[in-house]
């Protein structure tokens, strides 16, 4: 194994265990106390649009960019209209989950593979996500809204929400996660318990939501925590069969099989086998999702190079 390799192999493994075992408690305040306040300048403005007319333009013509985000430029003008929407309407909470999943899709599909060129906008665009759905559900419910006004942290906050905010949840959770993983272990620590709980009611609402969702997240979950820490393969790949069996032709649940359970089993057979099977997935195997499809081929190919320097020494 080379050098890098071994370096980042040893960082992943350091980064898990202590994701697994440390207590959030010992993590800066500073760093969760910023987050939990997020995006809530001024407050929610309540009431009518500005525009009635304008703000379902922008809304719908969001709507149709998104539908087109397989190309870049289309994604991208799905979140300028639906910024223009909230400014219009500063409390229409569906439109913030539109734009907290606009921007996953921006920073996962596209930024993620240019991130060593720019990873400002990387991280930028993940943390425009998590705001944006944090400030969403704020202007669901004027409670959660008194709450993170006062300071009380969005993972004891969200209990207030039901089922009609899980797409908020989702895109928070999803957002937040990936913005942490991406910087220091303290950030990641800060955001744990909060990503753990959120996913947990994702899973109590609706099993099947975003293509089994929350079991994909629990399936990486258990298998990235070491045993003594909680860490259970059995759990894991209970997890990602579950999701298989809502979803089998979603193709980010055979990716995080391979990167994170595969290793762990140390079986290579498992490796390739999920590789290979979206590999040779057509992109519209889910006719709506063929961007997101396209993004995880693309990721079958970082793997194999990574298990190629010997990341995965199997």
């Amino acid at each position: 194994m080379g050098s890098k390799s071994l370096a980042r192999g040893l960082a992943r493994s350091l980064l898990s265990a202590a994701l697994a075992i440390a207590p959030v408690a010992a993590t800066t305040a500073v760093v969760a106390g910023c987050a939990s306040s997020q995006g809530l300048a001024g407050g929610i403005r309540r009431g009518a649009a500005t525009d009635a007319a304008a703000h379902s333009a922008a809304i719908a013509a969001g709507d149709a960019a998104f539908a087109g985000r397989v190309d870049r430029a289309q994604l991208e003008l799905s979140i300028v209209k639906y910024e223009e929407a909230i400014k219009l309407k500063d409390d229409d909470w569906q439109t913030y989950g539109k734009l907290a999943r606009a921007c996953y899709a921006l920073a996962d599909q596209w930024l993620f593979f240019e991130k060593e060129q720019n990873p400002k906008l990387f991280l930028d665009t993940y943390e425009k996500g998590y705001v944006y759905a944090q400030r969403g559900m704020a202007a669901l419910s004027p409670e959660v809204e008194k709450r993170l006004a006062a300071g009380v942290d969005l993972k004891d906050a969200v209990a207030l929400l039901d089922k009609q905010a899980i797409e908020l949840l989702y895109w928070h959770a999803t957002n937040l996660g990936r913005w942490a993983n991406a910087q220091d272990i303290t950030v990641v620590l800060s955001f744990k318990e909060r990503i753990y709980n959120i996913m947990e009611m994702v899973l109590r609402f609706d099993p099947n939501y975003f293509h089994g969702a929350a079991d994909r997240y629990f399936g990486a979950y258990y298998s990235i925590a070491p045993s003594f820490a909680g860490g259970d393969l059995d759990k894991s790949n209970a997890h990602f069969q579950a999701s298989i069996k809502i979803a089998p032709n979603y193709a980010s649940t055979y990716i995080l099989v391979a990167e994170f359970l595969a290793p762990k089993k140390q079986d290579e057979k498992l490796f390739d086998e999920m590789l290979d099977k979206v590999a040779a997935m057509p992109d519209d195997v889910i006719p709506e999702m063929a961007a997101e499809t396209r993004a995880e081929k693309k990721k079958v190919d970082l793997l194999k190079k990574r298990k190629a320097e010997g990341e995965f020494p199997f």
